[in-house]
């Protein structure tokens, strides 16, 4: 027997109609440039903001000056930028700013989801580093082979392939990592998503040693990069 259906819906009050609206509004949010770039829906206050720069900052400096001084010795403030730069610099100078940032963003914003935060973190870590680690092994093997040791195509082709392996292998691995048990769907890396954070690949093309990269002295704001990276992850919620 057909059920009687009243056509007199109260829409106000119908938990379907605001739930598909709600779903609808965050699809549209979380597919929007702005939020593949920072996953962050609300924007955290300036206390907050303040407070997790500082810590990106801080915990950036601390490797700059531990390596200045050790290569160059440190006599001016400003030799921190003098750095050389090869793959354990660039590993180390990463970890220690994206880790500033996350945790200066767990102690000073209280709203927001401490996981969330450390998640974001891993996810920039393994994308600043991965790419970085790959880029540096194939130059490395490039460099102890004598036929393709001096070959500029064959080091393109390396640092390219690298790249586009490196990203979504750091997404692989940080899904593996944030979700062990798959209880939450992975996270997928677009194109757009690549484009958006390739500047956390700079650390590899440092690494390469690129003419283009050395002329333009792109290592001096390769700090800066890393240090902006932590902030995003301090605030991702």
């Amino acid at each position: 027997m057909p059920l009687s259906i009243n056509n007199k819906v109260n829409t106000s009050n119908s938990n379907v109609f605001s739930s598909f609206q709600n779903t609808a509004h965050t699809k549209n949010v979380y597919s929007t440039l702005r939020y593949k770039r920072n996953h962050r829906v609300e924007e955290a206050d300036k206390k907050t903001k303040i407070a997790i720069g500082t810590g990106s900052v801080i915990a950036t400096l601390l490797p700059m000056i531990f390596f200045a001084k050790k290569q160059h010795g440190l006599k001016r403030i400003k030799d921190i930028f003098k750095v050389d730069y090869e793959l354990k610099e660039v590993l180390a100078l990463s970890t220690t700013s994206i880790a500033g940032g996350v945790i200066s963003g767990i102690i000073a914003d209280k709203k927001s989801n401490k996981k969330r935060k450390i998640q974001e973190g891993v996810f920039q870590f393994m994308n600043a580093t991965i790419p970085t680690a790959l880029v540096g092994g194939a130059m490395k093997l490039i460099e102890d082979n004598v036929k393709y040791k001096d070959s500029k195509p064959v080091k393109v082709a390396a640092i390219v392939t690298s790249l586009i392996a490196g990203m979504p292998l750091a997404a692989f691995i940080s899904n593996i990592i944030n979700d062990p048990k798959d209880k939450e769907p992975d996270r997928k890396l677009t194109l757009k998503d690549s484009v958006i954070n390739m500047d956390d690949a700079l650390g590899a093309l440092v690494v390469a040693k690129i003419p283009i990269v050395k002329d333009l002295h792109l290592e001096k704001i390769m700090p800066a990069i890393f240090a902006w990276c932590g902030y995003r992850a301090g605030q991702s919620n």
